[in-house]
């Protein structure tokens, strides 16, 4: 089975390329529409739920921002597949909170051994201590 959601600076994430593939949509005409939405969304909900990816071409969406985005999926075929991603959203989150995990997660160009949190570790890895 695929994987669908990703997580990301500590939050479950899909991407638009993903929804895009799953709902048998374009992925030009995704990332257009969902500007659209964003834009009514306001900027503050888009920030917290809209963010892009490294390549710049696709964009990680919160569970929150895929709820707005299912909105545009109509149908019988496409409400099971929205109760998939809601499942895979779910899934993810208990494994957040049952493990703790609270994983890192670099900026871009920023390496974790330079942040002075994760010095001491980086040098004990490299020590091999």
């Amino acid at each position: 089975m695929e994987k669908i959601v990703s997580i990301t600076n500590n939050k479950v994430v899909v991407s638009t390329q993903v929804i895009a593939k799953h709902f048998g949509r374009n992925h030009d005409e995704l990332i257009h529409s969902l500007r659209y939405l964003m834009r009514d969304c306001g900027a503050t909900f888009s920030e917290e739920n809209f963010f892009e990816q490294e390549c710049g071409y696709s964009l990680w969406v919160t569970y929150a921002g895929f709820l707005v985005i299912s909105g545009l999926f109509l149908g019988a075929r496409n409400a099971r597949i929205k109760i998939t991603f809601i499942d895979a959203f779910a899934q993810a989150q208990k494994e957040i909170d049952d493990c703790g995990l609270n994983v890192p997660q670099a900026m871009r160009g920023e390496l974790l051994f330079m942040r002075p949190e994760w010095a001491q570790t980086a040098h004990y890895e490299s020590a091999r201590l």
